[in-house]
């Protein structure tokens, strides 16, 4: 046993009756969600998945859902103010699961990089590596898979991929382990878009219904076969294919960034975002989009070629405009009050030849 995971382990063997699941919108959330799931159902618990309105915190309205709980598992959710998890972790039994930057919790908080700050390990992984201190692993394999493969995880935690491949060969296929060909060329690849494509065109309820399919599953078949996702996936490469098209015409360059806004409604944001960097591969990429509370979300991304850490330089920019901004060194994100003041700071950076990183 990783000794970082031990008090998630002796948090569920001292749980009794209900228990509340609650996590974020992503893949790397899904799939972390239906693990502990899993866990609590196979442990005679009764869980309740709750997503939360926003995808990285626990939200005020959440919040109150919460508070009728004695009983709480908080997945991949990293930027939940402290304040707001202390106040109700103070008379429950509060767990949290993550892999961002490290909070002062004050509850049970299992996060590798509270002991190395530079290891990289998706909420998935870490669910799958306490799922099998109590069962055998088989069955959510390809679960705690495609959610480490949403999260660009597939370099740092390989164990995971190569027992996937001897043990459902079919799933990654002749596709070497790497993050950017299962994607694109695996069976795993296939179900992480097809799982996000839920969230990019259902959005809460979409990820409500993939969650509790996936959490419920006896096999990865469940989700190949259900055939509302199935339609929403087709729906998703159609209109994934138009937003392509319209990046090389309307996107905005400035020396090695591209900035691209995505107009339409459908959150095809991180999915772009996490496409564009084989087609530019030299660029750092921020991809675009308003929020229906009016300031934007922006996901960052590197090119193939480029080794810059996203994280890094999300910080700096967001120490010199309206923004917040956190992730990871391959994958980041931003909330940004006005996307002209991101612009017109990366166009000052560019003219006086000043590198962010």
């Amino acid at each position: 046993m990783k000794a970082f995971i031990k008090p998630a382990i002796d948090f569920f063997k001292n749980l009794k009756g209900k228990v509340a699941i609650v996590f974020g919108h992503d893949c790397d959330s899904v799939a972390s969600a239906s693990i502990i799931y899993k866990i609590s159902k196979k442990l005679g618990l009764r869980p309740k998945l709750i997503v939360s309105l926003h995808n990285f915190e626990i939200d005020e309205k959440t919040e109150k859902r919460l508070r009728k709980f004695k009983n709480i598992v908080v997945v991949d959710i990293g930027d939940t103010p402290e304040e707001r998890i202390n106040r109700l972790s103070e008379s429950r039994n509060f767990l949290v699961i993550d892999h961002h930057l490290p909070k002062n919790y004050k509850c049970v908080y299992v996060n590798p990089r509270i002991y190395n700050k530079n290891i990289y390990m998706p909420a998935s992984y870490i669910a799958w590596l306490i799922y099998r201190e109590f069962f055998e692993d088989d069955a959510i394999l390809w679960i705690a898979a495609f959610g480490t493969l949403g999260d660009f995880g597939v370099k740092s935690n390989k164990d995971l991929f190569m027992i996937l491949k001897k043990k459902h060969p079919q799933l990654i296929g002749n596709s070497r382990i790497e993050d950017r060909k299962l994607f694109d060329k695996s069976l795993i690849g296939k179900i992480a878009k097809m799982v996000d494509s839920c969230r990019i065109f259902e959005g809460i309820r979409g990820v409500e219904y993939v969650t509790k399919l996936i959490a419920n599953s006896k096999s990865h078949e469940d989700l190949l076969k259900d055939k509302r996702v199935n339609k929403v996936y087709k729906s998703l490469e159609r209109a994934f294919k138009n937003e392509l098209k319209k990046v090389e015409e309307k996107k905005i360059e400035i020396g090695e960034y591209i900035v691209y806004e995505i107009k339409g409604r459908l959150n095809l944001k991180s999915s772009l975002a996490s496409y564009l960097p084989k087609i530019y591969p030299n660029k750092i990429i921020f991809v675009a989009q308003k929020s229906e509370e009016g300031y934007y979300e922006v996901s960052v991304r590197r090119g193939v070629n480029r080794k810059v850490n996203l994280a890094k330089l999300v910080e700096k920019i967001s120490k010199n405009i309206r923004a917040k901004g956190g992730g990871h060194p391959t994958a980041a994100g931003m909330r940004v009050d006005d996307l002209k003041e991101l612009i017109e700071f990366l166009k000052n950076k560019k003219r006086k030849n000043y590198l962010l990183y």
